[in-house]
Parts: C-alpha cells; structure tokens; sequence
C-alpha cells in the first residue's frame, strides 16, 4: 500500500533475499525506481538474480550508508544494522523528500511513554517518535511486533 504511494523512488536496507522488496515492487507504480542494499553477500546475490529481469528493481551489495548516493526517496523502509535501531545515524531529512515515508520495523510493542524495551527508555524507537522532522506513529502490527511509520515534515 505505501509503495503505490511513491512517485520517484523507494529504497530498503536489509535486503535478505527479497521478499519484502517484492511486496514493494509489487505495489509501485510504473516508472517508480527501487533500490536495495544487502551487505551479505550471498544474500545481495539471491535477490540480484531473483529481480534480475526487472529493471526498475537494484538490488547492491553494500553497507545501509549506500542509500544516501542514490537519495532523496518517496519512501524508506529501514531493517538490518544501526541505522535503524542502534544509534539512530539514518537522517530523514537527507533520506527523504518532504512527504515522503519512513518505515522502521521489528519493534516490540510499548504502552509507556516514553516507550520502554526490556526495562529501558527504548531510545532507537524515541529517536523516531522524537524526531522534528517526522510526524511519526508507532504501529501494534500484533501482540509482539510493532512498526513505526513516520512522515517527511513539509514545513521545515
């Protein structure tokens, strides 16, 4: 569903072997370019060979910080490494057009604020929810997992 939304771009760290770009290439538009970064190797390989014949679709074998030569995107989708959970490096507003979307998924669900993780103020997750440029929710997909999606502030 947000893939039918982006007009240019779209990019997603943690490639894995491609299952969730599929579900993104399924739902872009025609001309909607997808990039997407595996730092495995083997793994970069599967899914290269599995788009191979769409060329609307990159798949690299690169560290995350790759997205940034190819930004801004009309929509992000952040899983695998720190740029996400860790230490928060991923900048949305280098990353993203104004309006475009966020995606950071594989949370636990909080009910405290500020969200708590194992005990602990959950600060990978604050830095999304906190974060001026975004207008950002955090999404109860099921009793153990969670999503935050956020937006692009247009007004900065």
């Amino acid at each position: 569903m947000l893939a039918g939304g982006a007009r240019r771009r779209i990019a997603e760290t943690g490639t894995e072997c491609g299952v969730g770009l599929a579900w993104l290439a399924d739902g872009a538009g025609p001309g909607v370019e997808l990039l997407s970064v595996e730092q495995d190797p083997a793994r970069a390989k599967v899914a290269a060979d599995v788009f191979a014949d769409v060329p609307q679709v990159r798949v690299l074998c690169a560290d995350w910080t790759e997205i940034y030569a190819h930004a801004p995107y009309d929509l992000l989708v952040l899983d695998g490494g720190g740029q996400a959970k860790g230490n928060g490096a991923a900048d949305p507003e280098r990353l993203l057009e104004p309006g475009g979307v966020l995606v950071v998924d594989d949370f636990t669900p909080s009910r405290t604020w500020p969200p708590s993780y194992a005990g602990r103020t959950d600060t990978a997750r604050l830095h999304w929810l906190a974060h001026p440029a975004l207008h950002t929710v955090d999404l109860p997909l099921a009793a153990d997992l969670s999503a935050v999606v956020a937006v692009r502030r247009t007004n900065l």
